[in-house]
C-alpha cells in the first residue's frame, strides 16, 4: 500500500468520508503549501493536548477556557440550571449555541443507540449523564430531548426515557423533546438557527 493509499483509507474512517471522497481530499492536500500541510499536521498531532473533556457535559473544549474541570458553558454561574438539554454529539451542542435559544445546561451522550443494538449503555455515556443529573438535582426541573429526528435519534430517546424514569420520580422532573421545527429524518448539526429556535419553543 502507497503514502496515498494509506493516507485515503485513515481518512475515510472519519464520519460522513467514503473511499472516493478521501482521496479527493488527498490529492487535494498535495496540491497545497508545505506551510499549509505542517500546520495541518502539527494541529492533528496536538489537539489531543490542547483539549479536555467537560466533567459535567462532557463536550470537549480549549484547556484554559473553562473553570477548573468545567467547560464555560457549565462553569457559567448565569445559566440556567433547572434546565438540561441531552444532545448526541459535540457538534449538536455547537448548532444550538449559535441559534441563541437557549440558556440551560446540556450533556452530551458521545453518540447514539443503534436500533437494533443489544448493550446501549456501550454506545452513550449514560452513567455519566446520571451522575450530571445526580450533581444538578437539587436545581433540576425539565431534561429535553434534542436529539436527531431520525430512527436511532427516536430509539436512543425511548430508551433513555426509560432509563431515566427513576431519576424522573425521585427528583420529580419533567421529559420535553424539541417540537415542530424539525422534519423527520433531520439532523441537528444542519438546522438553521429559526429552525432550532422553532423547535426549542415548540418542545413538547
Amino acid at each position: 500500500m502507497n503514502s496515498i493509499q494509506r493516507l485515503a483509507e485513515l481518512l475515510s474512517e472519519l464520519p460522513g468520508i467514503g473511499p472516493r471522497q478521501s482521496k479527493r481530499i488527498v490529492y487535494h492536500l498535495l496540491t497545497r503549501r508545505r506551510d499549509f500541510l505542517n500546520e495541518l499536521s502539527d494541529r492533528v498531532r496536538t489537539i489531543a493536548d490542547s483539549i479536555a473533556e467537560c466533567a459535567s457535559c462532557h463536550r470537549f473544549y480549549e484547556k484554559g477556557s473553562g473553570n477548573g474541570d468545567l467547560c464555560s458553558i457549565c462553569g457559567d454561574p448565569h445559566r440556567d440550571r433547572s434546565l438540561l438539554m441531552i444532545v448526541a454529539r459535540d457538534a449538536d451542542l455547537d448548532s444550538m449555541e449559535k441559534a441563541k435559544g437557549y440558556n440551560g445546561l446540556y450533556f452530551v451522550l458521545g453518540g447514539t443507540v443503534p436500533i437494533l443494538e443489544k448493550e446501549p449503555r456501550k454506545t452513550i455515556r449514560e452513567d455519566e449523564l446520571l451522575k450530571t443529573i445526580e450533581r444538578y438535582a437539587s436545581t433540576l426541573k425539565e431534561i429535553i430531548f434534542a436529539l436527531n429526528a431520525n430512527p436511532e435519534g427516536e430509539n436512543t430517546e425511548t430508551y433513555l426515557t426509560r432509563e431515566l424514569d427513576p431519576q424522573k420520580e425521585k427528583y420529580s422532573l419533567g421529559f420535553s423533546k424539541l417540537g415542530r421545527g424539525l422534519s423527520t429524518g433531520s439532523e441537528l448539526e444542519y438546522a438553521d438557527k429559526n429552525t432550532l429556535q422553532n423547535a426549542l419553543q415548540n418542545r413538547h
